[in-house]
């Protein structure tokens, strides 16, 4: 019995694999005929319709090169964005740091002429006050005009970028630039608080993309000033960007 049972499991099973075989023989054959008729329709189509191929061929590589160029020059915008960001915040950061050691400068210089000047008609070892008060006068001078030079010639800024901070520097001036003094050739303070605004100028960039700079400075004294200084951005429109450029400076 057990016998018989084997004998019809071994039948099953190679009827089985026969069948299978079968199957796999016709789908292959199937399918390399259907691959024969792909390519002969590929190889008319390409016989009979070269001219359409190849108007598309063209279409397809214009379009692509389109995009390219697209997606390049919005590269390069942004970089130029980018960079007109990274400037802008130098030179701001620049001339704000400039114009505070100046202020703490002025400072130092004010307590020294007005004890140099106390001291005018007195001799310290074997110098006149005089000449230490025309000596400290001549270093004032010099390094109110070194600011001067600094904020309009250095790496960061460019004309007309600083004009705000050349024509409403911290301390009085004349005509020329000359500091206006006291009689003891003390500096005097120009306001206690005032704005600078900065802007660079949007040059190939997208004008949402540029914006505008403002620092507040405010000082006690010209003696001791203890400088704040507290800065902000504003996106510039159409309107705003004028009065950004002209320099609001009070």
């Amino acid at each position: 019995m057990m016998i018989l049972e084997y004998i019809l499991c071994f039948t099953l099973i190679l009827l089985s694999v026969v069948k299978t075989t079968d199957l796999f023989i016709q789908s292959d054959n199937s399918l390399n005929k259907i691959e024969k008729e792909f390519v002969q329709n590929t190889k008319s189509l390409l016989k009979n319709e070269n001219g359409s191929l190849t108007l598309t061929a063209a279409v397809l590589t214009t379009m692509l090169s389109a995009l390219l160029m697209f997606y390049v020059s919005k590269m390069k915008l942004e970089y130029k964005e980018a960079v007109y960001r990274k400037e802008s915040y130098l030179c701001f950061k620049y001339l704000n740091t400039e114009t505070k050691n100046y202020i703490k400068a002025m400072a130092f210089f004010n307590w020294s002429l007005r004890t140099a000047f106390l001291a005018k008609d007195t001799v310290v070892n074997g110098v006149s006050g005089e000449i230490i008060f025309r000596a400290l006068t001549y270093a004032r001078n010099i390094r109110h005009f070194a600011y001067l030079k600094d904020i309009t010639q250095n790496r960061f800024c460019k004309i007309p970028e600083t004009l705000p901070y050349l024509k409403s520097p911290p301390f009085k001036i004349r005509t020329g630039g000359v500091l206006d003094s006291n009689i003891d050739e003390t500096t005097i303070v120009r306001q206690k608080k005032w704005t600078y605004s900065y802007l660079k100028i949007p040059l190939g960039i997208r004008l949402k993309k540029s914006f505008c700079l403002k620092a507040e400075f405010q000082i006690s004294d010209a003696f001791i000033p203890n400088t704040k200084i507290a800065s902000k951005e504003l996106a510039i429109e159409a309107l705003p960007l004028l009065s950004c450029f002209y320099g609001s400076s009070s």
